[in-house]
């Protein structure tokens, strides 16, 4: 099931780290679990968790009625989480962030997410139109990550690219070709926004002409390329061990 970004996103969540994420989040509306597996500690937690939140908990008595996707058979219904746009960018100035270039499959934008929530990317961006939507299966692939992170939501990446040099933050963008070892970039205490392309195309030589550093990540000459979800888990890593000079 797909849902309108201006809507909110998050509706539906699926799976144990999804679930308790939300729960963390305030969210949950209601839990539905399958009556068999309330005996299991997992279960248990969640709904003693669930009903100190004061959500709806209910319990399917079949498999045959379950109607998620879950092979977990826990599932929650939610309030929607909210969408940012451009214009709360300054809300954000303190932050990291990783900006998505019409990302094409679900489960990249998943696990992409579960790698900004694990090393201090507070915000996803990604644009309105030609990408993959948020779904229920991101959610799910994100394992959590989508609840520990807000998401922002942009109509050109040029204008969030200005927007973004105009408060200082470092623009980088990931390429196989960057004339620069992301290993050798100092990365760290200034905000920065790491720019991944899509994953036929990368970043177009446009935006890598506009950003402060286009860099690489160093392969075995036998490896063409890397899955952008691994890049952009590799380019966040990279951050908690590197630090940044200061601009000019």
């Amino acid at each position: 099931m797909m849902v309108k970004m201006s809507d909110g996103i998050g509706k539906i969540v699926e799976g144990y780290n999804s679930v308790i994420s939300a729960l963390e989040n305030n969210r949950v509306l209601e839990l539905v679990t399958l009556e068999k597996n309330i005996d299991s500690k997992k279960v248990k937690d969640l709904i003693e968790i669930a009903q100190q939140k004061k959500a709806k908990v209910t319990n399917i008595k079949s498999k045959n009625e379950w109607k998620f996707t879950s092979t977990e058979y826990v599932a929650a219904l939610c309030k929607p989480k909210k969408i940012y746009n451009e214009s709360d960018l300054k809300k954000f100035n303190t932050t990291n962030f990783i900006v998505c270039d019409h990302i094409q499959d679900t489960n990249n934008l998943g696990a992409i997410a579960r790698s900004a929530a694990s090393f201090d990317f507070n915000v996803m961006c990604v644009p309105e139109r030609r990408s993959a939507r948020l779904s229920e299966r991101t959610f799910k692939i994100s394992s959590g990550g989508l609840e520990k992170i807000d998401i922002l939501e942009y109509k050109s990446i040029f204008s969030l690219l200005k927007k973004f040099q105009s408060l200082d933050v470092w623009t980088i963008g990931l390429d196989m070709y960057g004339e620069v070892d992301i290993q050798s970039l100092d990365l760290g205490s200034q905000s920065l926004a790491f720019f991944i392309g899509s994953e036929e195309k990368g970043l177009s030589d446009e935006i890598k002409n506009k950003l402060d550093n286009v860099v690489r990540i160093q392969m075995s000459k036998d490896i063409e390329s890397l899955n952008v979800s691994v890049a952009a888990g590799i380019a966040t890593v990279s951050y908690t061990h590197l630090t940044l000079p200061t601009k000019a």
